[in-house]
């Protein structure tokens, strides 16, 4: 059985304006692929919460996030804006259980949320509900439009909506009113410059064409496999205590080792990955409930060196990769129309790697040996290698990437979710990709002094990929 709460809400911060240049970038993905992209959850509340008690805390993330009070304007010629109100109304729907069990009921809640498109002109960006059972709400099911904030948005909007009873003072974050009046200034518009250079650079050195036709193309013609690992995540943390690096770049490295023999790159050309990065670390956008998340190009040499020295060379180029992720996606297409125009073809930029973790890479990483009390992590064992998974999804046609990889947020286990183009890359590419991600790792950490000499001396800064 299912009831719905209406929730009134009102909050500071109204107007029009443009999209900000995190928006606009999620914002073609969109359209591309016909999806909203929605980011689900499903949340165990404490014990002895209330259905009231949830209405209230959407009242007040709704009321103290302008992105979740936002919707679209579409012009005549276009344009898309965002128009942010400062009051309204949602529905909270609150469902019953019955005698089914509450965290598959809230499951099964999310997945419908997520498999529905908003409608971006007269939805607000989230959906929950709140799942009771004998009376007592048990969970919170929820999905929230890609447009409207990032994984590290959704963390920060959960921890407001937790400690909702400590928030008693105003938002300092940036919100995406403020991000988009801001990249019109001066300071931002030289950030874009410098990396729009950047991103020319690299561009130069990317082949029109990085794989070869598969020999196994299927339809559906999109795959999706996700990989658990125990070993490969032991393994990334002894490699990351040993380098003195944080995990991310580590896996970043293992990636692309992995992925170099299913390529048509010559030998010893660098694979150029791109890079999701959070922009976390930009002055007001740390706490920001908002998009703010951009790609940019990293350049990894991936081929002919130990292990140890492709993961530090990995890590000094992701560190450019995180400074010049910040652009208005606008300039980026006009530099790529050049480049095609006097190359004849587009530069093959179809790679991609999107480290998600939140907590899950906080706690690996203090861990790994980047924390205040870190142990350091112990090499991986047989057994751990022999509890390996690979789980395949549902193939579909929406228009992906050839390769896109992420990190997931599992502590405790490497749970890479990788998606390809299997006109490219084929299924068994895929698993065996997965595999050799592992081995590269569990055989670098194995091997010893491997980067004994080869530390950064410092630790890479941590949350910079999303």
């Amino acid at each position: 059985m299912t009831d719905k709460v209406i929730v009134e809400f009102e909050g500071d911060g109204s107007g029009v304006e443009e999209l900000s240049w995190g928006q606009h970038e999620i914002w073609s993905v969109m359209q591309r692929t016909g999806s909203s992209l929605p980011i689900g959850s499903v949340r165990a509340l404490p014990p002895g919460q209330t259905a009231a008690e949830v209405a209230a805390g959407l009242r007040f993330v709704m009321g103290r996030h302008q992105s979740l009070r936002t919707k679209l304007r579409f012009g005549l010629n276009g344009q898309v804006q965002q128009v942010v109100h400062a009051r309204g109304e949602i529905t909270l729907e609150v469902v019953d259980a019955g005698d089914a069990d509450p965290g598959e009921t809230a499951a099964a809640v999310a997945a419908g949320y997520e498999a529905r498109k908003f409608d971006y002109e007269h939805e607000w960006p989230l959906r929950m509900a709140v799942i009771t059972h004998r009376g007592t709400a048990t969970h919170v099911a929820e999905a929230i439009c890609h447009l409207a904030l990032d994984a590290f948005g959704l963390a920060v909007l959960h921890d407001d909506f937790d400690r909702r009873n400590d928030r008693t003072g105003p938002v300092t974050a940036v919100q995406p009113l403020e991000q988009a009046r801001r990249q019109r200034g001066p300071g931002a518009r030289r950030a874009h410059d410098a990396s729009m250079r950047h991103f020319e650079r690299l561009a130069a050195l990317v082949p029109d064409r990085v794989f070869s036709d598969s020999a196994d193309p299927r339809k559906p013609r999109f795959w999706q496999v996700t990989c658990e690992s125990q070993a490969g995540y032991q393994a990334a943390m002894v490699l990351a205590a040993r380098l003195g690096l944080s995990t991310s770049p580590v896996l970043l490295a293992a990636f692309a080792v992995a992925l170099t023999p299913l390529t048509v790159l010559e030998s010893g050309q660098p694979v150029v990955v791109q890079l999701v990065v959070s922009n976390r670390f930009r002055p007001g956008f740390a706490g920001s409930v908002s998009q703010v998340a951009q790609s940019a190009p990293c350049l990894i040499e991936a081929a002919g060196a130990p292990f140890a020295e492709v993961a530090v060379r990995t890590w000094k180029s992701a560190l450019l990769a995180y400074k010049h992720a910040y652009y208005d996606p606008a300039g980026k297409d006009e530099v790529t129309e050049r480049i095609a125009a006097e190359r004849g073809a587009e530069p093959d930029l179809s790679v991609f790697f999107n480290d998600r973790r939140v907590r899950g890479r906080e706690l690996a990483d203090a861990v790994s040996g980047n924390g205040d009390d870190a142990p350091g992590g112990l090499p991986p064992r047989p057994d751990e290698l022999a509890r390996t998974t690979l789980t395949w999804g549902e193939p579909y046609d929406v228009p992906e990437q050839k390769v896109f990889l992420s990190i997931v947020d599992m502590p405790g286990t490497l749970c890479c979710e990788l998606r390809a183009d299997t006109h490219f890359v084929t299924p068994a590419d895929m698993a065996g990709l997965l595999r050799r991600i592992e081995s590269v790792l569990v055989d670098a950490a194995l091997r010893e002094g491997d980067g004994a000499d080869g530390g950064t001396g410092a630790v890479a800064a941590t949350g910079a990929v999303r």
